[in-house]
């Protein structure tokens, strides 16, 4: 059995479609027919370049591409019954699988915490040709390995909002967890992409008093309200940063954010966020995952007990939980309603250039390819 394979072969350059013969399962693995692979921010910065020094330049063969996505179990390995939730599984259950990369035997897998893994397996992007070949969720299949966790989707919960649960949903629920957010919060959102619109659901549910949002494109924010949001700031109308600190301090009753979530990468938000925060409050790091970027900040801006605390990824056992509580919710969140443009994998070049908001606004919240 042949599939195809989005390849990057150089930065900023378009993307090649190739094909490959699909190799046979090992033990524990599971083969997976994608049938949605989201555009995340993380995508756009690994196509320009800006994501990770370490891999300059791409090999000569280049990288698969993509992490997000779903798709429908067409074989299984010898061994594999269930997901890791101890769920049974067949062929032709929709699944999601674990995003990120674990060892699950260094210091942080052993505490549980395996998006934080010293020792990762394989290399990000993998290049084309490593095995298992399909390694990256822009193709028409998707090869989960025995040491990736994977999770069966409850029936009821809608396809369409299953291409970013396993990245935008689960880092979301970190950040939060991480600033134990709870009953009472006031919550601040830099950003309402997927992440943003995620964690203010997330917000909602957690207890938040309120929940701002700031996004500088009205149709976001007005899908972040139907997500919870209380208040929203248009940030190219309200353009002066001492009226958007304004603003948040008179949302919160003049007390400040508890938590600000930083989810764009802007390296000027992050210290616009601090000023929003109450004694006490935390901004949580997670837009910036490129390198080579650097702010300003006045220690005393801080020095009531603020902190800056960086999130990274999630911890894959939260998924199944996630999709539970979507399921719960959906007929009151919209959450089918983040992916606002679908691409055929043949258009993966027209995909990424109207995903792409680097020097520009964009209208996407999440694209979506469906092989």
């Amino acid at each position: 059995m042949k599939g195809r394979v989005v390849v990057l072969k150089d930065y900023g350059a378009p993307f090649e479609i190739e094909e490959y013969d699909v190799p046979a399962l090992v033990p524990g693995a599971v083969l997976v027919a994608v049938t949605q692979a989201g555009i995340c921010g993380s995508d756009l910065h690994s196509w320009r370049g800006d994501r990770d020094r370490r891999l300059q330049p791409i090999p000569e063969e280049g990288c698969v591409m993509g992490h997000e996505g779903t798709g429908i179990v067409i074989d299984l390995g010898e061994g594999v019954v269930t997901d890791w939730a101890g769920k049974p599984v067949h062929e032709g259950d929709r699944v999601v699988h674990f995003s990120g990369r674990a060892c699950f035997r260094c210091v942080q897998c052993g505490k549980g915490r395996p998006n934080l893994c010293t020792n990762p397996p394989g290399r990000y992007p993998a290049v084309v040709g490593d095995w298992p070949i399909f390694g990256g969720t822009y193709a028409d299949y998707f090869y989960i390995t025995p040491d990736r966790p994977f999770y069966v989707v409850p029936d009821g919960l809608k396809d369409e909002s299953l291409s970013w649960v396993n990245c935008a949903m689960g880092t979301s629920a970190e950040g939060l967890d991480n600033a134990s957010c709870g009953v009472g919060d006031h919550v601040v959102i830099q950003g309402a992409g997927g992440l943003g619109l995620c964690a203010t659901a997330l917000a909602i549910y957690r207890g938040a008093a309120t929940v701002t949002v700031l996004d500088r494109v009205p149709e976001r924010l007005a899908l972040a309200r139907r997500f919870g949001a209380t208040h929203t700031i248009d940030v190219s109308r309200v353009d002066a940063l001492e009226d958007r600190t304004a603003a948040v301090r008179d949302y919160t009753g003049q007390n400040g954010a508890d938590i600000v979530m930083e989810l764009v990468g802007v390296t000027e938000l992050i210290t616009e966020g601090v000023g929003y925060l109450a004694p006490g409050g935390t901004l949580v790091e997670i837009g910036h995952v490129m390198a080579g970027r650097a702010f300003t900040l006045d220690p005393r801006a801080i020095i009531r007990n603020k902190s800056i605390l960086g999130s990274s990824g999630y911890r894959p056992q939260l998924l199944p939980g996630l999709m539970d509580l979507m399921l719960r919710t959906q007929d009151v969140v919209p959450y089918d309603e983040i992916v606002s443009h679908r691409f055929a994998l043949a258009d993966v070049n027209a995909a990424m250039d109207a995903a792409e908001w680097a020097g520009r606004s964009t209208t996407v919240t999440r694209a979506v390819l469906q092989p």
